[in-house]
Formats: C-alpha cells, structure tokens, sequence
C-alpha cells in the first residue's frame, strides 16, 4: 500500500484555500445533497453558503448551516427562507413539484450529476466548482484526488485469488435493505476491488433469509450511524446470517454513511477503510 490517502484531505484543503477566489462567485447558495456540500468546503467557497440540507453532515461545520429539510422533501418555503440565488441539486433532490416553483422565482438550479465512477467524482468537482466560479480551485482539486486514487492499490490475494463479497445494509431491523447494482456501495466495492455479493439485484431491495444464504457475503459492511443505533447482534440476529462467512467468523465492517453513500471527494479514504478493515481476511 502506498502512502495513506485517509491524511490527504486536510493537505487538499489547506493548498486550495491558497488560490486566490473568483471575482464572479456566487454571494448566495444553498447546497443540497451531502456530497455537493462536502466539496464546497473543500473549495473553501462555504462563505457563499447560506444554507444546506439535512444529509451535508461534512465536514462539522456543515452540521451548523442553517438547515432547509431534506433533500427529496424539500419545501419552496424553507429554501426561499434564505433568499438564495442559486441551489446546487442532485438528482435525487425533489419534489419535482416545489424544484419548479423555485426555479419560477428566478433562483439558478444547478444539477450536480455524473456517473458513479472515479472519473465521476472527479466531474462532480469540477462541476461545483464551475458553478461556484471556482474554476482554478477545481482543478487543483481535481489533481489531488487523482493522485489519492494512485496511491491505492489492490490487495495482491484478491487478484490471485478472488476478492471478498461484501454485503451492504442500509437497514437494521426486520427485513435488511441492501445494495444491489446502481447504487453507491456496489460502486464503491467495485473501486476498491471487491464483489458485491448482491450485485444481481437492482438498486435497494429488502432481502430475504433465503437470498441471504444464496448472497454468501465474506462481510457485511454498515454504516457507523447505523450501527450506533441498533448494535452488531441486529445484523447476526437476522435469519439466514450466521450461516454466511460474514456470520460464522463475525466479520462486520463499518463506514461513515457519507463515506459509504456519498460517493464524493473522501473515496479514496472510504477504499481505504475497507481494504484495512479486510486485512485478516484470506480467499
């Protein structure tokens, strides 16, 4: 393993913020979606942030932005609160409905979108930066997230042999919802060399014991908030589990939910993570 890429953020940060800020920036913006509002910190643009949603939990000075609800239940009324003139979106923001009536009013909506890939990541960048007029910012960036995706390598067994099947829970209790294909974690295996071990199943979809046992996960992985609040046993409580590898040798492994879902700027970090996390593990 090369050198470690979990350090590099904070390096990032403090050489972009030595770029001198656009003349033409926006002066009002609400940034909605965790990972859009992760790189606009990273862009040292927050001064333009007026506001965010409920999911930029990153980094903490994001947790004290005024707050206009959730992503997808966003209401005209809670954004246009704080008088913004532009709004960066996901795709997943909504309702479609209330997107509209804030575009009638004459505020930008901006859509921030791209595959889920590494080049992804990288245009997600450039594409806030673009709309922050942070263009030079971007770039650089951009650069240093390339480098922290060099830096990584594949574990040697898992190309000789075969990579681990992980198992993503978003939910812990009754019926697990996992990750299938087109989602963020089956992506973010997919970058760290890893199998997902629903990968036939299409987005997120409750799993049943049967599908369980037929999954076969070497580890399960979940999110730290997940995890806080309902404990280990309520994954191997579910039945079907401790008949999995992940179940006989109690293998779990754990990511923060933006880390894991974000899909953003820290993957190299969250890659990482996973790859340590996974270092007892043999084919």
């Amino acid at each position: 393993m090369h050198a470690k890429p979990r350090f590099f953020m904070g390096l990032v940060l403090a050489s972009v913020m030595v770029i001198s800020t656009g003349v033409n920036a926006a002066q009002r913006v609400v940034s909605i979606g965790g990972t859009v509002t992760e790189i606009v910190y990273l862009l040292g643009a927050e001064s333009q942030l007026v506001a965010s949603d409920t999911s930029s939990i990153y980094p903490e000075a994001a947790n004290q932005t005024p707050k206009v609800g959730y992503q997808r239940t966003l209401s005209a009324e809670g954004v246009l609160s704080v008088h913004p003139d532009t709004l960066l979106i996901t795709p997943a923001a909504g309702p479609a409905k209330v997107l509209q009536q804030l575009k009638d009013t004459g505020i930008n909506l901006i859509t921030i979108e791209a595959p889920d890939t590494k080049q992804g990541i990288l245009d997600k960048i450039t594409q806030v930066a673009s709309a922050l007029h942070q263009e030079e910012k971007g770039k650089h960036l951009v650069q240093q997230i390339e480098h922290a995706f060099e830096a990584l390598s594949t574990p040697k067994a898992w190309h000789e042999q075969h990579p681990p099947r992980l198992l993503f829970v978003l939910q812990m209790g009754g019926a697990p919802m996992v990750a299938g294909k087109n989602t963020a974690p089956d992506a973010l295996f997919t970058l760290a060399g890893a199998t997902n071990a629903v990968g036939t199943l299409d987005g997120y979809k409750a799993l049943t014991p049967e599908a369980i046992l037929l999954a076969q996960p070497d580890a399960i992985v979940v999110t730290q908030q997940g995890l806080s609040r309902t404990g280990k046993q309520a994954i191997w409580a579910l039945p079907g589990m401790l008949a999995t590898p992940a179940g006989k040798n109690q293998r779990m492994l754990s990511l923060d939910a933006l880390l894991a879902l974000g899909l953003g700027p820290r993957t190299p970090e969250a890659i990482q993570s996973l790859q340590q996390q996974l270092e007892e593990w043999a084919p």
